[in-house]
């Protein structure tokens, strides 16, 4: 698919499927996109939040419908739907989740979970057979079926993001921060850098009561020998998965940069750095932990 025949970004997405196909995690990557997500919602009440926050509202919508859903009837669903495409055109689509009776059965029994339609008669193999039969017709009006069968949540998100046409524009957020390892590390970072290696602006009489921020720090940090190359080093790492992050749907990137007081080497570190992702083209956020 060529860039110019790419789908627009609906407004509304439905998400109907079998108990374990995958809705929840749909649900969590369209968040992730920008929408608001709406999980087991009485069905009764899905077509007053569709006229509240996409007509009135004019919001980006996610709903999941399944069989866990209170009063869902799938007769029911046909006209609701043709009702909403009549009333939204192309900004709604449907997507139906699938996966094999084999996958589901083995997802559910991994997780221990107890499937919605087991009534303890007929198992787990008539409970997903019993789903598939009542969910059958829905396929059938559906704009988007997407089979999770063997499927990574990776390849997952970037299969109904690009089906959707809520493709990344090859740039993602990015949070930039500095620690003391003193402190430990900071639990919600995805890459850590030990900047340790470089000398400590502490030792230095003049630079210690200063900070990373501070332009004679900057100086003494980036006249070690090995500053420049392992920052060259770093861009060209960063230029190589930024981009493959964000086409795999990943909503942010998280680096850290840590140093023995998380004052010096990190923080100066941490905002060098930053400014070179922007240059990439990526929104970029700092965040110094101990300043």
């Amino acid at each position: 698919m060529t860039k110019s025949s790419l789908p627009e970004p609906p407004q509304l997405v439905l998400i109907v499927g079998l108990a374990g196909a995958g809705y929840s995690t749909a649900l969590n990557v369209l968040e992730d996109a920008g929408y608001s997500a709406v999980d087991n919602l009485p069905f009764a009440l899905i077509n007053q939040i569709i006229s509240l926050e996409v007509e009135t509202n004019d919001k980006k919508l996610a709903v999941s419908v399944d069989s866990r859903t209170s009063g869902f009837d799938a007769s029911g669903l046909i006209p609701l739907m043709k009702d909403i495409r009549h009333r939204l055109g192309d900004r709604v689509k449907l997507v139906f989740l699938t996966a094999s009776e084999v996958e589901l059965a083995r997802r559910f029994n991994a997780t221990r979970r107890h499937h919605p339609l087991d009534d303890h008669n007929e198992g787990l193999a008539g409970a997903i057979r019993r789903d598939w039969q009542q969910l059958e017709k829905i396929s059938a009006i559906a704009d988007i079926a997407i089979d999770t069968s063997g499927t990574s949540p990776t390849h997952f998100r970037t299969a109904l993001l690009s089906q959707l046409g809520v493709l990344p524009k090859g740039k993602l957020p990015v949070m930039v921060s500095s620690f003391s390892y003193r402190r430990g590390l900071p639990s919600d970072t995805d890459m850590v850098l030990d900047m340790r290696f470089l000398d400590n602006p502490h030792w230095q009489p003049d630079l210690a009561p200063l900070t990373g921020l501070d332009a004679a720090v900057a100086d003494f940090i980036k006249a070690h020998d090995r500053f420049d190359a392992t920052m060259t080093s770093l861009e060209a790492m960063l230029n190589e998965m930024l981009p493959r992050f964000a086409a795999e749907g990943r909503p942010q990137f998280s680096i850290g940069f840590g140093c023995t007081g998380g004052r010096h080497r990190s923080v100066f570190t941490a905002e060098y750095v930053a400014a070179m992702i922007r240059a990439m083209g990526h929104e970029v956020s700092v965040k110094h932990r101990e300043l």
